[in-house]
């Protein structure tokens, strides 16, 4: 009869950390877009309500007048 070793192979388990991150920056491009539209969206609000306000206030000087004396108390 003919000894046979038998031997056990370790296999390590290492789990796929370059997955991880992959999914982990993806999550962080998508909160970034997001930020960064909400951010353009609130700009163009603020371009749209200054310029509606230049227009109904009789124009910039009217408005920076305005402004001084609401600020002044007068």
């Amino acid at each position: 009869m003919e000894e046979k070793a038998i031997t056990k192979e370790r296999i390590k388990a290492t789990p796929a950390v370059h997955e991880i991150e992959h999914t982990d920056s993806e999550l962080y491009k998508v909160g970034i877009y997001t930020t960064a539209a909400f951010a353009v969206g609130a700009g163009v609000w603020g371009i749209i309500c200054l310029s509606s306000s230049v227009f109904a206030g009789g124009g910039p000087v009217e408005m920076l007048k305005n402004l001084y004396q609401a600020i002044v108390g007068l």
